[in-house]
């Protein structure tokens, strides 16, 4: 499908038709239904402008109309229509899949699906994906770290004479961490989770990519647990900081404080 709209996006470039600049995605309802005029015969700037949304029309009028004003021939509109058939047919095609898997899930793995919808970021198509990837059997890994490690979500121990040299995650299931990645996006944004608060604990001193990779290791954990024990997530079983490193983590912070101090910042 992304390569259904990748193909009718590059026809309509070269029709000198722009309007994916103005939307977020090549795949927005306004880029369908200006397509879909396109392939009915219409060509004029006016005439395609009624497909475009009406909050893009009040903001940016004057470049609606530049990015619609094209040069469109016969043959373009003969190759963008058999692009769209393409796309209405792999569309077609994945709401049978979606549903025969859907069937599968509920007559041998209802109770996986279940439990898995219960972890923060994950409803019934990731925990589809995630049983299709994994099974539902956690006896074939050793321990949530074989797992990780699997999937390719857990970091090389790349270190010489004492020295980190790369911590970059290992290779793996591209499948399955791309599913996890998407889920540890979700997890990230659900309000009053442990993947939340924790997200933003880790974007303070990491990129918010490898925080994200983060995240994902631990939803694959917890994944990992869930299946093996067949209980539903339990938030209160989230890690909770030990007296030590709360204790560890004052001191970082004070010595952070007279650091400033020194340097002539007042700290109120």
């Amino acid at each position: 499908i992304t390569h259904s709209f990748q193909e009718m996006e590059r026809i309509l470039e070269m029709c000198n038709i722009r309007i994916t600049s103005l939307v977020s995605k090549n795949n927005s309802i306004t880029v369908k239904k200006v397509i879909q005029g396109i392939i009915e015969g219409k060509d004029s700037p006016e005439e395609l402008a009624c497909f475009v949304h009406g909050r893009i029309i009040n903001s940016k009028k004057e470049k609606v109309r530049l990015t619609l004003g094209g040069f469109i021939t016969e043959h373009h509109r003969f190759n963008l229509n058999l692009v769209w058939q393409q796309y209405k047919l792999y569309e077609e095609q994945l709401i049978k899949v979606e549903k025969e898997m859907s069937q599968i899930c509920h007559k041998y793995y209802k109770d996986e699906i279940k439990l898995l919808q219960t972890i923060p970021g994950i409803k019934k198509q990731s925990a589809m994906q995630l049983i299709a990837e994994t099974g539902n059997n956690m006896s074939a890994f050793e321990n949530s770290g074989k797992i990780t490690g699997w999937a390719g979500l857990r970091p090389k121990n790349d270190e010489s004479a004492g020295k980190f040299k790369s911590t970059s995650i290992t290779k793996g299931n591209k499948y399955l961490r791309r599913i996890l990645v998407q889920c540890a996006w979700a997890a990230s944004r659900t309000k009053g989770s442990y993947y939340k608060s924790k997200f933003e604990q880790l974007c303070i001193r990491k990129s918010r990519k490898k925080a994200l990779i983060a995240i994902a290791r631990k939803l694959l954990t917890v994944t990992w647990n869930i299946l093996k024990e067949k209980q539903e997530y339990n938030p209160i079983l989230e890690p909770v900081l030990s007296p030590e490193k709360i204790k560890n983590k004052m001191n970082y912070h004070t010595k952070e404080i007279q650091k400033l101090k020194q340097l002539g910042y007042s700290i109120s």
